[in-house]
């Protein structure tokens, strides 16, 4: 087998958990689509949960809120997240490899998938963590 083709075979580190943001930002199911926002903004994310009575029951997203407050020309105060959200939320085991999750969300038209551990979400994983990963995964064979 070919020394590039080594590189290339997935090890550990190819893993989810390695990339995926840790701490998990929610909003509550009746927070408005301006809170939201703001949430984002503070936080630097492009997602949040959707949290209701202690359950994450959706996702909200820097897209839902152009697509169904902005483009629909909806007062973003008066909208509430539960309305926009998209639910059920898409998850991943975080021993699966990236590429399987880079496929999930290929297949499904997502760019933002829950990591879980024994049923529990314990992070989130967007496009943008896959920059991170073919840095690594790719950068050595370029030096």
């Amino acid at each position: 087998m070919s020394e590039e083709l080594n590189e290339r075979r997935s090890d550990i580190r190819d893993e989810v958990k390695f990339y995926m943001t840790k701490d998990i930002v929610s909003v509550s199911n009746k927070a408005s689509a301006t809170e939201a926002a703001q949430t984002m903004l503070d936080t630097g994310r492009g997602s949040l949960l959707v949290e209701k009575d202690g359950e994450y029951v959706g996702i909200v997203t820097e897209g839902d809120l152009s697509k169904r407050v902005i483009a629909e020309i909806k007062k973003p105060i008066e909208v509430q997240v539960e309305s926009i959200m998209s639910h059920p939320v898409v998850s991943i085991e975080s021993n699966k490899l990236m590429v399987a999750a880079f496929l999930t969300m290929e297949q499904i038209g997502i760019r933002h998938i829950a990591v879980r551990e024994n049923d529990k979400i314990v992070g989130m994983l967007s496009i943008r963590n896959f920059s991170a990963y073919y840095v690594r995964k790719f950068s050595k064979r370029y030096k």
